[in-house]
């Protein structure tokens, strides 16, 4: 159980990953999954424990990204929102892209604790050589919310670091389709309204549940003003209608 006012259920959160193509940068990802080892070798089963992982080894990235036509070497960004196993798993297939964190998470990975589950095995040898760090301190009045990164300086993509779930989790806000990509500021959109009602078990899953509830409330306010969100464990279906509405507006 999660909620408070939700009846107790089986409930399934995909670990999302997004392809986006830029006009000039070429593919990058945001995020990149769970690594298939997760679900298979011992060493991982206390965290199995607490998430249940279902996939399949046709799940990771590079499978899906190959079923697409696209070659690892073919990604030449990849933003990692935060460094939890369901986003950093898949950073592996990429020792050639170039790895971009916020000052934040940055921090965390400098100095983990058992709590921020950095499992760097995950990460491709070259990550610390191909790192940029992204300080989200700019004020831009296409997304006046928060403070953001404008990450390649053309406006196509505005990165803002929010914690909550985990400390400076990337966000990213593309104007061009007035949407948010907001990493794991809440289980689902459709879950939002019941945060507050947050119960024992999950709340100690958020490295903060005060900001996880400041997240969720900047999440409120954002959408309000009708900028369409999306979360990472929000469903297939729901991303995949919403992508496709924003791809034919384009």
């Amino acid at each position: 159980m999660l909620f408070k006012g939700i009846k107790n259920k089986k409930m399934t959160f995909p670990a999302g990953v997004f392809l986006i193509k830029h006009r000039e940068k070429g593919y990058l990802l945001y995020d990149t999954g769970y690594h298939y080892d997760i679900k298979t070798q011992i060493r991982y089963g206390f965290y199995r424990l607490g998430t249940p992982v279902q996939m399949t080894e046709k799940d990771q990235i590079s499978y899906l990204l190959k079923a697409k036509g696209i070659k690892p070497e073919e990604i030449n960004y990849i933003i990692l929102s935060h460094l939890h196993p369901d986003h950093l798993g898949g950073a592996s297939f990429f020792p050639h892209a170039t790895f971009i964190l916020t000052q934040e998470v940055y921090d965390v990975y400098k100095k983990p604790t058992l709590k921020d589950l950095i499992f760097k095995e995950f990460l491709p040898a070259s990550f610390e050589k191909n790192l940029i760090i992204i300080r989200a301190d700019q004020q831009d009045s296409t997304f006046p919310y928060r403070p953001t990164s404008d990450l390649f300086g053309d406006g196509s993509i505005l990165v803002a670091s929010v914690d909550g779930h985990a400390r400076g989790q990337a966000c990213l806000y593309l104007p061009d389709f007035n949407l948010l990509i907001a990493a794991d500021l809440c289980w689902g959109i459709d879950l939002l309204p019941y945060t507050k009602q947050m119960l024992l078990i999950p709340s100690l899953v958020q490295d903060n549940k005060a900001d996880y509830i400041k997240g969720t409330e900047f999440l409120e306010e954002v959408l309000r003003d009708g900028i369409e969100v999306v979360v990472s464990h929000d469903p297939v279906e729901r991303i995949e209608r919403i992508i496709y509405e924003k791809r034919n507006l384009s």
